[in-house]
């Protein structure tokens, strides 16, 4: 499959998906019940697994214009040189209710620790695929299955999955009315659910509903708003300041961002920076 303007690595390795695995010169993931793998070799990509190019190019988002949304967001020194480092980074498009129980089990955890609750979730309510993979458990069997939520070690957790899983399943908190609000309506609907809050809700607008205006505000996202453009304040004011700032694809530009201030990354976005100033870029 031919994947012009995409990075693998990074879109898979930018913290907005949890089920993704490298495995070598591959990435192992399962996506709802499909079990994946994917390997990019310049512009292509091979596939292996219960995917094919319609499936991908969605879930990659691979139909959006990024020269278009780089020259939209581009509106600072500082943004356009972290751009130039990740090029090729596409925000994901992943299901609703897959991309909302997870965010719902993100609350005050690192990528590691989530990766592990939504892995022991899977293979306590999810269905066996094979090879020791499981897939994303519907919220009916979550809801209404046998199995000892106990074992996910969820902690606090364990009822919010719980509770959500069961006014998914019985309609009261309707998905399919969530995928027709707008950017504000989604937020205030999904605030409705116990767990919840601003960024978790930015999370699930940005990677599920297709509001790429969302701008989740975390630890990172926070110190590069502080540090660059000098705004502090209520999560309310710096997501909003971001949405004024970079437009209609301000998510982009936080994911962007969230990657430069990666601890492992940091360094070498610096040397990247400096030495596209010293080309006169």
């Amino acid at each position: 499959m031919r994947v012009p303007e995409f990075d693998l690595e990074y879109t898979l390795d930018c913290g907005q998906s949890f089920r993704w695995q490298r495995d070598g010169e591959w990435w192992s993931g399962v996506v709802g019940d499909r079990v994946i793998r994917l390997r990019q070799r310049g512009d292509r990509l091979d596939i292996e697994g219960n995917a094919d190019e319609k499936f991908l190019s969605r879930y990659l988002r691979l139909d959006d214009d990024l020269e278009a949304i780089y020259a939209d967001i581009s509106r600072d020194a500082r943004i356009a040189s972290v751009i130039g480092r990740f090029r090729g980074l596409r925000i994901m498009r992943q299901d609703p209710w897959e991309c909302s129980a997870s965010y719902l089990l993100a609350s005050y955890s690192n990528v590691a620790r989530i990766k592990k609750m939504i892995a022991a979730l899977c293979q306590t309510y999810g269905r066996e695929l094979g090879g020791g993979k499981y897939a994303f458990p519907a919220p009916e069997e979550i809801a209404e299955g046998g199995g000892d939520i106990a074992c996910c070690r969820l902690g606090y957790r364990a009822d919010w999955i719980k509770a959500y899983a069961r006014s998914v399943a019985s309609g009261e908190f309707d998905l399919e009315k969530l995928k027709e609000l707008d950017y504000q309506g989604a937020i205030s609907y999904l605030k409705t659910v116990k767990g919840i809050g601003d960024k978790v809700a930015d999370c699930i607008a940005l990677f599920s509903l297709d509001h790429l205006e969302a701008c989740p505000v975390d630890v990172r996202i926070a110190r590069a708003m502080r540090e660059i453009y000098g705004v502090t304040g209520s999560y309310r004011k710096v997501s909003g300041y971001a949405r004024k700032h970079f437009g209609p694809y301000a998510g982009y530009a936080q994911e962007y961002l969230y990657m430069a201030e990666d601890p492992a990354r940091k360094k070498d976005v610096t040397a990247w920076t400096q030495g596209t100033r010293r080309q006169g870029l």
